[in-house]
């Protein structure tokens, strides 16, 4: 009889075990069964969750970032946040930049990092706020707004493989939306790849140390603000590209050459403005084709500027360039 009613004890006891381990497995994530996501185990901090360097806050199922500990130079976001026992796959950026426990409790608004240059996005991260990588001022930026990139030294940009909705595809350092073949944020060593159809809205704006960058044939748009303030010296624009949007290349102060072979392209307004160095005397702007529409030379360009060169026989196609280029030549081929 006693060692009967050892073996049920004993047997309720795993029992109990074998539910207690079914519980915990259906809670825990595909994240711990031997695959190779990053998970971090984060511990409490002034009332967040923390690793040290990242900081994070949980919504039900899932976990997100909500910003990072100060002057963080590299950032590998992870694919989970493991919190007792359960792992919840971190889907959201709030804050990529310094944590502020005050702001983030009153307003969630994102803050910058002027030290971040490498960032590592997780294989889970779905979306992300429009303002976390930029300030939101887009219409009024050549008013002066203050429209500074929050990381304007960020050179390394990697989406991990998997990932559902972004992707660094041919390892170009840069973050595209995989659905629309949208480049969404470069770097000052970004290669944009072939099958890219546009450059997204602010995309490289402010980029420091950004001198080039060659675009695949692939490219159709370059959206508004795409390289404004950045320091690009040469510029040229493919065949296939048929729209450059507001204040594209606005302030591009170093800006010496640009050569448009694009077919046929639409320039909205000040897509060239505050480019002193076209000023320059061995500075141009070379037109391959004559079918380009501006709202008006005048509205694209500044006045002063120093050379237009044109397809040979194309000089009335020009007329009304001259308020803004010292001298309109035709190219011998």
């Amino acid at each position: 009889m006693i060692i009967r009613k050892s073996i049920m004890k004993l047997g309720v006891k795993l029992l109990i075990g074998v539910i207690l381990c079914a519980v915990a497995s259906a809670c825990m994530s595909k994240f711990d069964k031997g695959g190779s996501a990053y998970v971090v185990r984060p511990y409490i901090k002034d009332g967040y969750y923390t690793d040290g360097t990242l900081y994070f806050e949980i919504d039900k199922t899932e976990a997100i970032l909500i910003g990072t500990a100060e002057k963080v130079r590299e950032i590998v976001i992870p694919d989970a946040v493991g919190i007792n026992e359960v792992d919840y796959p971190l889907t959201k950026i709030q804050n990529l930049g310094v944590f502020d426990k005050e702001e983030y409790e009153t307003t969630k608004r994102p803050n910058g990092n002027d030290v971040l240059t490498s960032l590592v996005i997780g294989g889970n991260v779905k979306s992300w706020g429009e303002t976390v990588f930029f300030t939101d001022y887009y219409e009024t930026y050549s008013d002066g707004e203050d429209l500074a990139r929050r990381f304007p030294r960020l050179e390394n940009i990697y989406v991990k493989a998997g990932n559902p909705v972004y992707d660094s595809r041919n390892n170009c350092n840069a973050i595209i939306k995989s659905e629309n073949r949208e480049l969404y944020l470069g770097g000052k060593n970004t290669v944009v790849p072939e099958g890219v159809e546009k450059i997204g809205a602010s995309a490289f704006r402010d980029c420091e140390g950004l001198k080039s960058i060659s675009f695949p044939k692939t490219l159709d748009v370059i959206g508004a603000y795409a390289f404004s303030g950045s320091h690009l010296q040469t510029l040229t624009l493919p065949e296939n590209l048929a729209y450059v949007g507001q204040e594209a290349f606005y302030g591009c102060d170093s800006l010496l050459t640009v050569s448009l072979y694009c077919s046929s392209v639409v320039i909205e307004q000040k897509a060239f403005k505050k480019c002193a160095l076209l000023k320059e005397p061995d500075s141009e702007v070379r037109c391959y084709t004559p079918y380009i529409s501006v709202p008006s030379p005048s509205k694209v360009f500044d006045e002063g500027y120093n050379c237009l060169m044109i397809p040979k026989g194309q000089r009335s196609s020009f007329n009304g360039w001259e308020k803004c280029f010292l001298t309109i030549k035709e190219m011998e081929k």
